[in-house]
C-alpha cells in the first residue's frame, strides 16, 4: 500500500470516528440537541468562525425568485463570518455549505445564488451575507446547518439556532431507559434524526394522539422506552 493511500485511509477513518453529535468549540455541541447560541460565534478548528445575526420569517423572495408554494414561506438568515488573522490563506465558504432544517426533520437547501452566499475573504476580515430557503410554514425551531471541510466531514454539520431553541420550551423531563433512535415523526418506519442515549435526560414537548410517541428537541421517541417525570398525556398533541 502506498503512503498516499495509507494517509487517505487514516484520514477517512478519523472522519468516520467523529460522532454525529461531537462537540466543536466552547459555546455548545452545535447539534440538533444543543445548537450554538444564536448570536455567539462558533470556534472552528480551521480559522473560520460563524454566527447568526438575524432572521426574517416570513421574508419577501424578491422579483428574481419564485413565490413560495402553498404551505411554504421564504426565510432569510443573516450570517457573519470571521477569518482568523493567523491563517496564511483566505477563508473560502461556498453557498452549498449552508442548509436549513426544522422540527419536521426536513433539510431545506440554500435558495441563494452562488455569488450571493459564497464568501472569499482575507485573514482578519469579516464577511456578512444572507442564507435563504423555502420552508414549510408550520415547521418550527429552525436551525442553520453549516458544512465546511476540512474543519469537519461534510456529513457532520455544525448547527446554529435560528429560532427559539427547543430546550427553552416547557415540557416534561424524560429519561432514556435504553439507547434508541429518534425519528422525524411518530413512526418507526420514518427516517432517524439522531440518538437518544441510555441514561440521558431531555424534555418531551408533545405526543401523538395515543401517547405512544413523544416529541423531543430533535425528533420522536417511543414512550415505552423512556421514564417520564410527569403525565405525558398532559402534553399537547403535536403529531
Amino acid at each position: 500500500m502506498s503512503k498516499h493511500v495509507l494517509s487517505f485511509s487514516l484520514i477517512l477513518l478519523l472522519g468516520l470516528a467523529i460522532p454525529v453529535f461531537a462537540q466543536y468549540g466552547e459555546y455548545g455541541q452545535g447539534s440538533f440537541k444543543n445548537p450554538y447560541p444564536l448570536r455567539n460565534y462558533s470556534d472552528s478548528v480551521d480559522g473560520i468562525s460563524l454566527r447568526i445575526v438575524g432572521l426574517q420569517r416570513p421574508a419577501e423572495p424578491g422579483a428574481d425568485r419564485d413565490p413560495p408554494a402553498a404551505g411554504q414561506e421564504y426565510v432569510i438568515v443573516s450570517v457573519q463570518l470571521t477569518c482568523d488573522p493567523s491563517r496564511s490563506e483566505n477563508c473560502v465558504v461556498a453557498s452549498f455549505d449552508f442548509e436549513l432544517a426544522g422540527s419536521h426533520g426536513i433539510i431545506y437547501p440554500n435558495a441563494m445564488k452562488e455569488d450571493e452566499s459564497a464568501f472569499d475573504f482575507a485573514p482578519g476580515a469579516e464577511a456578512f451575507g444572507d442564507i435563504s430557503a423555502y420552508v414549510s410554514s408550520d415547521d418550527t425551531d429552525l436551525v442553520l446547518l453549516f458544512y465546511h471541510w476540512p474543519s469537519i466531514p461534510y456529513t457532520f454539520p455544525w448547527v446554529f439556532a435560528t429560532e427559539l431553541a427547543p430546550e427553552t420550551r416547557e415540557g416534561i423531563p424524560v429519561n432514556a431507559n435504553v439507547g434508541m433512535i429518534a425519528r422525524v415523526g411518530p413512526s418507526s418506519d420514518l427516517a432517524f434524526t439522531g440518538v437518544f442515549n441510555r441514561g440521558e435526560q431531555l424534555l418531551a414537548f408533545g405526543r401523538n394522539a395515543d401517547g405512544a410517541w413523544l416529541e423531543i428537541s430533535f425528533g420522536w421517541v417511543p414512550a415505552e422506552l423512556v421514564q417520564a417525570e410527569g403525565d405525558i398525556m398532559s402534553l399537547p398533541v403535536t403529531g
